[in-house]
Order: structure tokens, then sequence, then C-alpha cells
């Protein structure tokens, strides 16, 4: 006990360590929370409770990955200036489903090729671990994009808002496409295209309007027990009660936690942007949303949930296999080469200079979500597809969320030194 609670102080110092730095250096919290895990796991020997107690493990892993899901949706949510969203949605939208489309593609026939020429053995569908490990690694982080996209001062207000709005929507979309295959494989047995294309619909479409109206009601309760003293806990609980309740109205065997995550993402959304949605509606009344108490008790709390999460991901990697590791750093390389890809399809005949397609370019740190899906779902499907392969999803997983937050660190450094060296010529000219 007394050695848990020591390791658990060290991880909230180190979180607010490492959130200090990113503030200052703009290096991401990730790669110092990540390496610690590993010290961590190391140090008291997770490995050997993994392999002694996997069934506890597992349940623990997917209850605080079901309420990390919960917080870090509804923290995106009112977070998210629906204005900015509603501005900035062609670009960004293309780039959300360039971006994910191309990593999932590709991560996908990457692990069918490396199965087939028996780099990797999988009893059973190669498609399916494919599938599962692309959506798991497909979207980029928006507490680092943003941050980071609004400190470049040179970037164009376009740039800033498409990259936002990526990082925003990719999280819920890689949650959802993730469960949905859960969904093929337990429910219908298969990957089937068509059944899981209406399970998305359904999902995205109860998600939104269940969400929303959900959202508008608590709204106006939420402004009238405000002033009560810790009101914002209330919130809180009814964000779990909306995600239940949505996830019990598809069902939990249709994907109806799939469901509950858009639902979570909208009610957020709903109250982040309640002055400016109850103008849209034509609301005569005086306008409100959620206090600035409210939302910093939120941010602390989607804080906290990071840092355990990011350490947790580290302590579980067992790298016990040299190639999950290799497989890794083909799969980031890879995902640099279809970035590019994606960056330059975006920004054609879109007005974007040099400086805003190179960021877009580095702007592709995985982050929260890839971490909870691998933790969440990766032993499942080890176990039905890929027997003795313990870690592969958690190890991947590992090394695409710390290589793509280096090279996003290394890359926005870069472009920061010549943003300074032209406003410093420019000055000098003068």
């Amino acid at each position: 006990v007394i050695f848990a609670l020591a390791v658990l102080g060290v991880i909230m110092i180190l979180g607010f360590i490492g959130n200090l730095i990113f503030n200052r250096t703009q290096v991401p919290s990730i790669i110092w929370l990540l390496l610690f895990g590993l010290i961590v796991g190391f140090v008291f020997k997770i490995e050997e409770i993994q392999m002694l107690h996997p069934e506890l493990l597992m349940t623990i892993s997917g209850f605080f990955s079901a309420i990390a899901i919960v917080i870090i949706l509804f923290d995106g949510g009112i977070n998210t200036d629906i204005y900015q969203l509603f501005k900035g949605a062609p670009r960004g939208l293309l780039l959300t489903v360039c971006g994910f489309c191309l990593s999932f593609l590709s991560t996908l026939l990457l692990i069918v090729g490396f199965d087939s020429i028996g780099v990797i053995h999988i009893q059973g569908d190669s498609f399916v671990v494919g599938a599962v490990l692309g959506a798991i690694i497909g979207g980029t982080s928006s507490p680092i994009v943003i941050p980071l996209a609004y400190r470049l001062r040179n970037l164009q207000e376009k740039t800033k808002m498409v990259s936002s709005i990526e990082s925003i929507l990719t999280d819920p979309l890689c949650i959802v496409v993730v469960f949905a295959i859960y969904y093929m494989i337990t429910v219908v047995g298969e990957i089937n295209l068509g059944v899981g294309i209406g399970n998305l619909v359904k999902t995205f479409s109860v998600g939104i309007v269940l969400g929303f109206t959900l959202g508008f009601i608590w709204l106006f309760i939420m402004n009238k027990v405000r002033k009560e003293q810790f009101s914002y806990v209330l919130t809180l609980a009814v964000v779990f009660l909306v995600y239940s309740f949505t996830t019990w109205v598809v069902g939990v065997g249709e994907g109806g936690e799939g469901a509950g995550a858009i639902s979570c993402l909208m009610f957020g959304l709903v109250l982040g942007n309640g002055k400016k949605i109850l103008k849209m509606v034509r609301y005569e009344g005086k306008s409100f949303e959620m206090d600035e108490e409210t939302k910093h008790f939120h941010a602390l709390t989607a804080f906290v949930i990071r840092t355990f999460f990011f350490v947790y991901l580290g302590m579980m990697v067992s790298f016990q296999n040299i190639d999950f590791i290799l497989i890794g750093m083909v799969i980031l390389l890879l995902l640099i080469v279809v970035r590019y890809i994606a960056v330059s399809i975006t920004t054609y005949k879109g007005g974007f200079e040099k400086d805003d397609k190179q960021t877009l370019m580095v702007m592709m740190p995985r982050g929260l979500a890839a971490a909870i899906l691998a933790i969440k779902f990766g032993p499942e499907f080890v176990n039905k597809y890929m027997p003795g392969y313990t870690g592969f999803f958690k190890d991947i997983a590992f090394v695409i969320i710390l290589g793509t937050a280096v090279i996003t660190t290394i890359g926005v450094s870069v472009i920061s030194h010549y943003e300074m060296k032209k406003l410093n010529t420019a000055e000098v000219a003068k």
C-alpha cells in the first residue's frame, strides 16, 4: 500500500512537471509519462502479475478505460468552439477522413502482409487484427495538437482550425470504429462492410441526437444549480448517466458503447457552447453555458485520467518480442508517408503557405485514445487471434505514441526556430 501510494504520488508530480515542461518547451508530457511507466513496470515486475492474473487486469483495465473514454470525449466537447468547428469544417473534415482512412488502410495492409510472409503468425483473420490496430492508432491527440498549433504565431488561422478540428474528431472516430469492429466480430462473426457502415451510421446518429437533446435539457438544469456547492460534481455524474443511458438504448451487444461515446462528446459540446447554441435556436431568455469553475474541474479530471493512462500503458508494455518494436517502427515510417499524402490532398488549392503545410505534416501525435483502446481491446483480440503474442497491441501502441510525440516535438521546434529567424530578419530589415 505504501509503495502504491508513493508511485501514485510520483505519477501526479510527474504529470504536473510534464505539463509544465510542455507549456514552456513544447515537449509533450506523454514522453516522460510513458518512460516512467516503463520503469515502474520493470521495477515492480508488472509482466509477472499480468501472467498470473490476466482476467483481473483485463477487468480493471476495462472499467477504467470506459471512465477514460467518457472523460476525454466530454472534455473534448466542452473545449470545442462550435463556431470554429463549422468555420473550418470542410478542410478539417477532409484531413480527418484522409488522415484516418490512409493510416487505417496502410496499417491493415501491412499487418496482412506481415502475416502472409511469416513475420507474425495470426491464428485467424489477419484482416481483423490489422483493422483493429489501424483504428487504434488512426487519430491525432487534441491535448497536444491544439496548444501547439496556437503557439505558432506565423501560422494562418485556417491552418490552426484544420489541425484542431482533425484532432477533435479523430478521437471519437477511432473509438467508434474499434467498437464497430468489435461488434461485428462478437455479434455478426465476421467483418462485413455493409453491417459495419450501418452500425457506424446508427452509432453516430443516435449518439448525436441523444447527446444534443440531453445536453440541451441539462443546460437549463445546470444553470439553476450552478451556485450550489460542488454542483460541478453533479454534471460529471450526469455525463456517466448519459453514456450509460445511450449505451442501453442502442444495446451493449449492438455497438451501444460507441453511441455512448459520441453522446458524451455532443453533451459536452452543448454545455461548453450554451450561449452560441441558444442563440442559434433563437432562445429569447438570458443566455448561459458552463461556468469556468466547472470547466476547471473537468479539465483537472481529464488531466488526472491522461496522466494515469499513459503511465499505465508504459507499465503494461512487456517488449517480450523485439518484432513488436520493429513492426511499430515500420508502421511509424508508414504513418509519416501517408500523413504527407493526406496533407497534400487537404491543402490542394487551399492557399496554404509552405510553413502551414509543414506544420500540418508534423502535427501527427497519437495520444490517449490509442492508449485506452490498446489497453481495453488488445488483450481480448490477442487471446482470440494471436495466442502467445501477449502485448502485441500495447507494445506497438507504445512505440507509435512515443514515436509520433517525438516527431511532433522535433518538427514544431524546427518550425518555431525558422519562425523566429524570419521575425528577426524582418525586424533587422526595418
